[in-house]
């Protein structure tokens, strides 16, 4: 990874069990790219003591006493996402590294109210720590339906890991084919369509030629979470990128099924880009 010293990683950290996740990642994204670590926690509730917040100093410091890094600590208290989306601006962070919020029994990553508000709002890519921090990232796989969020969202991704590999995955279905008698020819045919569209996507986008040179893509048949999680074991992928729409008003609450179950169901890490507001 070229390391980048004028970046800055924000962690948000509600101080959690599952806390060491993200803390391991921003860990080794600041060591990496030889960039600035600041660590957030937000206490909800308002005012605060002094000793609740040399509590929370106390134990992220004690988080760090075996990383070898140093970091800036900030506590504050009030509206969580208000106060991530404030820090990350003014710190000018390159993201905003956070985790999940529970486990749940099928073994699939809840998201929580809070995570899914941070993504909703931030307008800076949030990375979900999912699994430990046992090495840099090595692969980075696109889950694309083709569309202007999804170009956005690679585009970004890139910017951010360029020495990465890029791999995209568009799933397709037959229209209608609940009603339809389908035969491979059919399912062909609209394969055939499906790689055009995807060559128009590529042409499309806005990357280097040393990132476009090291991008491959695949079209497959399928239900969309189980074409890119097969993609995922397939390759041994370990970061995933899903696109988000941008938008305000009463449709800024609404993130999109498919980008929600991508991001809960995928089992890597995943870099979430949300689409500027037009």
């Amino acid at each position: 990874m070229s390391a980048t010293s004028d970046q800055t990683i924000l962690l948000t950290t509600d101080l959690s069990a599952r806390g060491d996740r993200p803390m391991d990642r921003a860990v080794n994204l600041a060591k990496t790219r030889g960039a600035k670590l600041v660590i957030l926690h937000v206490l909800e509730k308002e005012p605060y003591e002094e000793d609740a917040v040399e509590a929370a100093k106390a134990e992220i410091e004690l988080d760090l006493a075996s990383q070898d890094v140093e970091a800036q600590i900030i506590i504050e208290s009030g509206n969580v996402v208000t106060r991530i989306i404030e820090n990350a601006k003014a710190c000018n962070a390159a993201m905003i590294v956070t985790g999940v919020a529970r486990t749940a029994s099928i073994g699939d990553l809840i998201m929580g109210m809070q995570l899914e508000r941070i993504i909703q709002h931030s307008p800076l890519p949030i990375l979900i720590a999912k699994n430990r921090a046992t090495a840099s990232y090595e692969r980075l796989l696109l889950a694309s339906d083709l569309s202007y969020p999804s170009a956005y969202a690679l585009e970004r991704g890139s910017a951010l890991f360029p020495d990465l590999p890029a791999h995209i995955v568009n799933a397709f279905h037959v229209p209608f084919e609940g009603f339809l008698h389908t035969d491979d020819a059919i399912t062909d045919e609209f394969r055939t369509e499906q790689h055009k569209q995807m060559k128009k996507f590529i042409d499309g986008l806005k990357l280097p030629d040393d990132v476009r040179e090291k991008l491959g893509y695949s079209v497959e048949y399928g239900e969309t979470c189980t074409v890119v999680r097969q993609a995922i074991t397939d390759s041994r992928t370990d970061l995933a990128v899903v696109g988000t729409h941008g938008t305000s008003g009463f449709r800024a609450n609404r993130m999109g099924s498919m980008a929600r179950a991508l991001i809960t169901l995928l089992p890597c890490d995943t870099l979430v880009v949300r689409q500027p507001l037009k």
